[in-house]
């Protein structure tokens, strides 16, 4: 299952880098966080990398964010 390893590949390291944002919950195949003001494009970095690591696999796994007040406007 690719979302736990995900999960705990992101949260640590999150809580490491003193960011004031935080990971929030997965919802099926995806991550919810929530974005401190001014983190967002360290988040997101962070997010892609740790993500796109989460397991190994033979092909790139694709990470798509999306940005928004709420999980619809975020373009899930």
């Amino acid at each position: 299952h690719l979302m736990q390893p995900a999960l705990l590949r992101v949260d640590a390291p999150l809580r490491q880098s003193g960011a004031a944002s935080r990971t929030l919950r997965p919802v099926h195949d995806e991550l919810g966080l929530g974005i401190a003001p001014g983190e967002r494009e360290a988040i997101e970095a962070l997010v892609r990398t740790e993500m796109g690591a989460a397991i190994e696999m033979d092909v790139p796994l694709e990470v798509s964010v999306g940005v928004g007040g709420s999980w619809h406007d975020a373009g899930h």
